[in-house]
């Protein structure tokens, strides 16, 4: 916020109190991030392309470059997206995701695998230094916190591009800084 609009993006950060920003998905995860210590927030819009892409961590990047936010200070919320009960991709993308961990694959042997892109932006969030108790996913095994539902499993709740195709609706995670 507050800089010229590049071209394209998929990741967008403030310190400005009173401004909202927000990520859509209908199946890609909407990922959100605060640091309540130096008061700042970001949102990304991470489908598959952008996970293996790194736009989460270019995410928190942005808010340690331009904020001076540190890393283990940032917490972090994956919101609705595909499931890898739901998700394939060809298996060449598959072995991308399968180098990131090959817990993000189910089936690599199959033509079309199936991919957790939730793990795998668990697992670079990590590896980047993002705290595994500062991030809120599916990997939470308390049904109150999980907010990591599968989008094409639950056609009342949520759009999915997966699941109705060209003709599907979009989520929005939205976050801002109060004063």
């Amino acid at each position: 916020m507050g800089k010229a609009k590049p071209d394209s993006y998929d990741g967008i950060i403030t310190n400005q109190t009173g401004v909202t920003i927000a990520a859509p998905g209908a199946d890609c995860i909407p990922v959100l991030f605060a640091d309540p210590v130096r008061k700042a927030c970001g949102a990304a819009h991470s489908g598959w392309q952008g996970t293996l892409l790194g736009v989460s961590m270019a995410t928190v990047n942005a808010m340690v470059a331009e904020y001076d936010c540190h890393v283990e200070d940032i917490l972090v919320v994956l919101g609705p997206s595909v499931g890898p009960c739901c998700f394939t991709l060809p298996q060449e993308s598959a072995k991308e995701f399968h180098r990131i961990d090959p817990n993000c694959v189910r089936y690599l042997d199959s033509s079309e695998p199936s991919i957790d892109i939730r793990r795998a932006t668990r697992v670079l969030l990590e590896a980047g230094g993002i705290l595994p108790q500062n991030i809120q996913d599916d990997t939470v095994r308390d049904p109150n916190q999980n907010l990591t539902l599968c989008t094409a499993c639950h056609p009342e709740q949520f759009y999915s591009h997966v699941r109705d195709g060209e003709n599907f609706g979009t989520q929005i995670g939205f976050i801002s800084i109060k004063d």
